[in-house]
């Protein structure tokens, strides 16, 4: 209880001399002492109106008050019972005091429970609303989710080749219908060991794979790329196979499967697709050629005549080229390129290779650095059919205004060849195969390089890429 003069204080002290007062008059009024009843009343009426520090104030006044107007008593002798009155007076008020600061407590603590109350309302009132705001966002993050799953499926759904989605314990979460149909889902849902037993997975060199490398779980921690042997699980027969895989971040991996025995028959029906396609076409091209050539040395022919021969001439002879590309490649892929081994100089290889790429109407420049007269042994004719297919390569990728580069050189028992480029570089993964598959990026078929290391490999050479950035080499 903290005694503060404030309103209250001084309100009490006025009801209590008022009721101090009040009793001193009843007790004159009928010959006795002052009625105490009415100030212990009125101290606690005080005590329960204005609190226990008021009510004290107020006994303090009437007490006061009472003392004040009984100190000149008419009578001489005070009677027992108003002895009684005065004892129960200065007794009594003091319980009505202690009972007054007690429900002071009390309301207090009501008080304080309800503001609690009241603050666990409040609480509970923002936690539910934060719990509506999350519960909103998973839910959009779930919608989220689900469409960005629906967008991967459609996404996965167009790729040709098997895809399958592994979880972080290895077991299949997802197939496309390349994966279904090639593999079965027995193939896709089982776990490691379980996958293991069904597929006997092997290298390529015919060993058992340990569990730890087998595809879905060797790549979980790196990116993964291996040719290797499975059984199938509805057939029972052994498939050759390339394997890519990626890691999941957050625990999995996605594996590209490749069939290498459907890819091989793929590959062969083209070559004797490419075969027959040049065989068929060569003859009314050549002759096409010899006709356009033969219109050009009439002497009264018109200028535009003679400019829209020449650029037909030069459609013709990229077509040719094309199909010589072809019927190439349909030798590379059967293994039978036909190359003679007889001496030539290669700054004459070269020399008409930039020719053919004038003819092909690139106006490209070229600057060939050649270091004495070196000789080669080998085919001329495929070297500059190689060293054509480098320069085309070179002038498709390389910046509008940069030159391309050729040296020409003598080491030890061997001739280089180098042709740089102006271009930003040849990325890794594409570096990787450049020479040993068909790679193309952009424009082209995709068969220049590959067909080059074959060409230089039927004669005894080789061809290689030295450097991949920031100019390819």
């Amino acid at each position: 209880m903290s005694l503060r003069l404030d309103l209250r204080a001084l309100l009490g002290a006025a009801i209590g001399v008022v009721g101090g007062l009040v009793s001193v008059a009843f007790g004159h009024g009928s010959g006795q002492a002052p009625l105490t009843v009415i100030a212990v009343l009125t101290i606690a009426l005080v005590g329960l109106s204005l609190g226990a520090a008021a009510s004290l104030y107020a006994y303090v006044a009437a007490s006061v008050a009472m003392i004040l107007a009984n100190a000149f008593p008419t009578s001489a002798a005070t009677t027992f019972p108003e002895l009684v009155r005065v004892g129960a007076f200065v007794i009594g008020s003091p319980f009505v005091i202690l009972l007054a600061l007690r429900a002071d407590r009390e309301r207090a603590a009501l008080r304080a429970a309800r503001d609690a109350g009241a603050a666990i309302r409040g609480r509970l009132q923002v936690e539910r609303e934060h719990a509506d705001d999350v519960r909103r966002e998973v839910d959009s993050a779930g919608r989220r989710a689900e469409a960005d799953r629906a967008r991967l499926a459609e996404v996965a759904e167009v790729i040709p080749e098997p895809l399958i989605v592994y979880d972080a314990d290895g077991r299949g979460t997802y197939a496309n219908r390349a994966a279904l149909r090639l593999f079965g889902r027995s193939f896709v849902e089982r776990s490691p060991l379980e996958w293991g037993n069904s597929t006997d997975p092997r290298d390529q060199g015919g060993s058992p794979l340990l569990q730890s490398e087998y595809p879905q779980v060797a790549a979980q921690t790196r990116a993964l790329r291996r040719r290797m042997t499975v059984r199938l699980p509805m057939s029972g027969r052994d498939l050759l196979i390339d394997v890519e895989g990626t890691p999941i971040p957050g625990g999995g991996a996605v594996l590209l499967l490749r069939d290498v025995g459907r890819e091989e028959d793929e590959r062969r029906r083209l070559s004797h697709f490419a075969s027959f396609v040049a065989h068929e076409l060569r003859n009314p091209l050549a002759v096409a050629r010899a006709r356009i050539e033969l219109s050009q040395r009439e002497a009264q022919i018109p200028e535009r005549s003679a400019t829209h021969g020449a650029r037909a001439l030069e459609s013709v002879e990229a077509a040719i080229a094309v199909l010589e590309r072809l019927e190439m490649y349909s030798r590379a892929e059967s293994g039978v390129v036909e190359a003679v081994n007889e001496p030539f100089e290669p700054r004459r290889a070269v020399s008409a290779a930039v020719e053919r790429l004038r003819a092909r109407g690139s106006d490209r420049s070229v600057k060939v650095r050649v270091r004495g007269r070196p000789r080669a042994l080998g085919d001329q004719r495929l070297a500059e059919q190689a060293v054509t297919n480098l320069l085309t390569n070179a002038d498709r990728y390389s910046d509008a205004k940069s030159p391309v580069q050729v040296a020409v050189e003598v080491d030890g028992d061997q001739v280089l060849v180098r042709v740089a480029d102006g271009g930003p570089g040849i990325p890794d993964d594409v570096a990787e195969r450049l020479f040993k598959d068909r790679v193309a990026v952009g424009r082209g078929l995709g068969l220049g390089l590959f067909l080059t290391d074959a060409m230089m490999a039927a004669q005894g050479g080789s061809v290689q890429l030295e450097q991949r950035r920031p100019r390819a080499i």
